[in-house]
């Protein structure tokens, strides 16, 4: 969970923490006052300990003084006189050092006293000195009456101030006792508020991660249901793609069949109308689904080797008799400095050539439509290509360019009413370039035609494109006699009369199950070359059906997915039920007939017993040669050194990447089988291995969809020998280049 606060709360912890901090600061402040109020008191008080202790030093050196004077008076002695004179001097500075303290105070007074006696003693010392060494002296020189009377004087002043000291340092403590008992309050008060302030932001942090908490699950409540929402939306939208196409698939169906019946001028213009409005409403129904697969999320793109040139190409044949019918020219003009091959989805580019170049040929009355196909740049190995398709129609108003890539959207209001459509597929193909990193831009002038321009990057691939050739002619399967047997699984019945009329022109031999169930009870008891499956049935669908023909009944008969539904996954959920293909409601004869004819054009029609009717197709004869080392000859550009290099990396890793496939398999290990599968793509590719392609790709789509490792498990079996095989060639062919190296 990301964790992070709402702004009010913020704002609380903040005003909290000021209001805290601001408090603190007034008690820290209050409380230091009084703690500086405490100091400068136990200051006081330990300058009257002080003048205490100096006034007993001054008592002890007046009492030394009268000593000092009555033993000179007695003896004479110079060294006693200057014991006597140096103690003058200390009761003068002790003398100044009380004055410091007791001057300005209530004891200024006495002191004065004890001054005035002391210097009163002191003077005694002036007669004294001038005595020296004259012997007789009298009482009276020696001052000790008067001078016993001063000192006594002097000792009541002391007793006096020492006593007002006392008071005073008394008084003192009490109030140092005082301030040291209110500067602890504060301070104590100072340590509960930061504590409180403490507290009540984990208490508005707790609650603030309680009410996110609830939010978050309340919010896992909503996406949850939005998740079941998308989820029916996205049932209803296959059930309706079911429901609509079905009924579609007999309609153009049964029209291709009755075209091919003698018909009057008026039956087949109405049959050409029917069949030109189911087209039409096909046409809208496929936009619909298009865009509801673009919306949630779910258009899968491919990326493989294809020609830009071959798919440009292909709007001649689509689009030449249209834009005769509309009496218009259609040109398309392709660069020739196109590379040969690009890394890509060549559906979903041809899906948005045909929806512009539909939409320019449908808004041209006269002039032309033209195609260009140019390269722009190559970097870094990537080309960068522009298709513009160029009409001279009807044009679009310049205040709506801006809105004719927006959904439900067209040029003005007569374009629904006069040509038809649903505002989707202008919206579509700017969603299918943007998901592919292109861009779009239109150039229009209303009555002059239109230019859209669009810009698209491919990375430059080197592996050589075969150009596909759909069959265009229907030929009949089997011989009159020896017909191919198709199991038809379908509960329509118009889709099964319409299917029986389809195949039997064909020349195959049709048995119809109206269920899954009933194709069981008829693939128990006899054999079928392969299998057209429907996906929707009563009693057993396709799905159960194909997963208890191969789990079950344990055969490989080819089984062909058969449904209207083609919302997306719909091919890969086929194909992990162990399908084989997959064709889509409503389908062309044609259609039909390429994908049949990929399943049982080389099937040999013998009685045979169902084993070998269902036996999968291996990709080589025993005899043949594997490797067409063409393409690597072709990539080499004559270095020697590079098909050596080339073929030992093979010779390396694909033993290694074989045992791995093995031992994933074994451990169920989907993820490592797709992984290897997909790698393994380029390998063979460069070694001329092409067969491998289908089934590597098979391998795969099946681990990405999780499918039984059964199913892969046939695919691997048809590589692995393959690989070996070609092993075995490429090691001859190595050894052919080192001796040619050597001997150069």
């Amino acid at each position: 969970m990301k964790f992070g606060l709402k702004s009010y709360t913020k704002l609380i912890i903040i005003t909290s923490f000021i209001i805290s901090f601001c408090l603190i600061l007034f008690i820290a402040y209050n409380a230091n006052g009084y703690i500086n109020q405490l100091s400068e008191n136990n200051k006081k008080l330990y300058a009257s300990y002080k003048i205490s202790e100096s006034m007993k030093l001054f008592r002890n050196n007046i009492d030394t003084l009268g000593i000092y004077q009555r033993g000179y008076s007695i003896t004479g002695d110079a060294k006693i006189l200057g014991e006597y004179i140096q103690k003058q001097t200390q009761i003068t500075s002790e003398l100044d050092t009380l004055g410091q303290y007791l001057n300005g105070n209530k004891e200024s007074s006495l002191f004065t006293k004890l001054k005035d006696l002391t210097y009163k003693k002191l003077m005694e010392g002036k007669d004294l000195s001038h005595k020296v060494n004259i012997p007789g002296l009298n009482e009276s020189a020696t001052g000790s009456k008067e001078g016993s009377e001063i000192v006594s004087d002097i000792n009541k002043v002391l007793v006096e101030i020492n006593n007002n000291l006392s008071l005073a340092s008394v008084s003192l403590i009490k109030k140092s006792n005082k301030l040291l008992q209110v500067s602890q309050r504060w301070s104590y008060g100072e340590i509960v508020v930061g504590i409180l302030a403490f507290l009540a932001m984990i208490i508005i942090l707790f609650r603030d991660i309680n009410v996110r908490n609830r939010l978050e699950i309340e919010l896992r409540t909503a996406k949850h249901k939005a998740d079941e929402n998308a989820m029916l939306k996205e049932q209803f939208m296959a059930n309706m793609s079911h429901e609509i196409r079905t009924p579609m698939n007999s309609i153009l169906g049964f029209s291709g069949l009755m075209q091919k019946t003698k018909l009057d001028e008026a039956q087949t213009e109405y049959l050409a109308a029917i069949k030109s409005s189911g087209t039409n409403l096909l046409s809208l129904i496929n936009d619909i689904l298009d865009f509801s697969k673009i919306e949630a999320g779910m258009v899968r793109l491919e990326k493989i080797p294809f020609s830009i040139a071959d798919s440009v190409s292909s709007l001649k044949l689509m689009f030449t008799e249209k834009a005769k019918e509309a009496n218009i020219d259609f040109e398309i003009v392709i660069d020739d400095r196109i590379p040969k091959s690009v890394y890509g989805d060549p559906t979903r580019l041809t899906q948005i050539l045909v929806n512009l170049t539909n939409n320019a040929i449908k808004f041209t009355n006269n002039g032309k439509v033209t195609v260009k196909c140019e390269l722009k740049s190559i970097e870094r190995n990537e080309a960068k290509i522009i298709f513009r398709i160029t009409d001279t129609g009807i044009g679009i108003p310049s205040e709506k360019i801006a809105e004719v890539f927006e959904r439900f959207n067209q040029g003005n209001s007569e374009t629904t009413r006069k040509f038809g459509g649903t505002g989707l597929g202008l919206s579509i193909v700017k969603n299918l370039i943007e998901i592919q990193h292109g861009e779009i831009t239109l150039k229009s002038k209303e009555g002059q035609g239109s230019e859209f321009t669009v810009i698209m990057n491919y990375p430059v691939s080197n592996e050589i494109v075969t150009e596909k050739k759909e069959n265009n002619v229907i030929e009949t399967f089997g011989t009159q006699n020896n017909k191919i047997s198709i199991l038809l699984v379908e509960d329509n019945l118009m889709n099964q009369k319409l299917a029986s009329e389809i195949l039997k022109g064909f020349g195959l031999k049709i048995d119809i199950a109206e269920n899954g169930a009933v194709a069981i009870e008829k693939l128990k008891q006899n054999s079928y070359h392969l299998i057209l499956m429907d996906m929707q049935m009563p009693k057993m669908d396709g799905y159960s059906a194909s997963k208890i023909i191969r789990n079950e009944l344990g055969l490989t008969i080819p089984i062909i997915a058969m449904t209207a539904h083609i919302m997306p996954g719909e091919k890969e959920k086929c194909l992990q039920y162990g399908m084989n293909d997959y064709i889509s409601k409503p389908f062309t004869e044609l259609e039909l007939y390429n994908l049949i004819s990929k399943y049982v054009m080389n099937i040999s029609i013998t009685e045979g017993s169902k084993d070998k009717e269902t036996k999968p197709q291996k990709l080589f004869g025993e005899n043949d040669v594997i490797v067409n080392m063409g393409e690597l000859y072709e990539m080499a550009k004559g270095s020697n050194e590079f098909i050596i290099e080339m073929i030992e990396l093979f010779l390396e890793q694909t033993p290694v990447d074989i045992s791995a496939i093995e031992t994933a398999i074994k451990n169920n290990d989907h993820e490592l089988v797709k992984s290897i599968a997909h790698r393994m793509k380029t390998s063979v590719g460069f070694m001329g291995l092409r067969p491998l392609l289908k089934p590597l790709a098979n391998m795969e789509t099946l681990s990405e969809t999780k499918a039984a490792m059964n199913l892969i498990d046939k695919d691997f079996v048809q590589i692995k020998s393959v690989c070996e095989k070609a092993i075995k060639e490429l090691e001859i062919v190595l050894a052919k280049h080192v001796n040619s190296k050597n001997s150069k």
